[in-house]
């Protein structure tokens, strides 16, 4: 598997400066792994990938808990119930396709759904506050039966 190393592009860093984080090597390698990942990555993947000796866990938890405060990523959790981490490249409000197959994601806006959401506050009485929507199923290589 092909470790990351720290985070070299513009990117990461102007992000982490404007969020009023410092620039430590270990969020711009947690960064760096998200970004080069074609999957979620759990967070003992982010470790392993990781270029030189990783943070401990609760620190990679922690950079990454702020970044999906960010919205730089998202905790998607699949059908085996294990929290995984993808990078998001949008700065809109965004939802995301999981392939069952290979584990690929993509971003996806859904257009209508934010009046479907009022008209269900509406009637139920709810007021939502936030929302985790993922679509499941199999990317066009997994339905050609091609694998990564």
């Amino acid at each position: 598997m092909r470790k990351a190393s720290p985070c070299s592009h513009e990117s990461c860093a102007p992000s982490l400066r404007e969020a009023g984080l410092k620039q430590t090597p270990q969020r711009q390698a947690i960064l760096a792994v998200i970004q080069a990942a074609e999957r979620p990555l759990t967070v003992d993947e982010i470790a392993g990938q990781m270029f030189g000796k990783p943070p401990g866990l609760p620190t990679i938890y922690r950079n990454l808990e702020r970044f999906v405060q960010e919205g730089w990523a998202e905790c998607l959790v699949g059908s085996d119930q294990i929290q995984r981490f993808v990078r998001c490249h949008s700065q809109e409000h965004h939802h995301h396709i999981l392939c069952e197959g290979c584990g690929r994601t993509a971003e996806t806006d859904c257009p209508g759904l934010d009046s479907a959401f009022e008209n269900l506050a509406k009637a139920s009485g709810f007021k939502v506050t936030r929302h985790q929507l993922t679509l499941y199923g199999l990317c066009p290589a997994c339905q050609r039966g091609i694998t990564a």
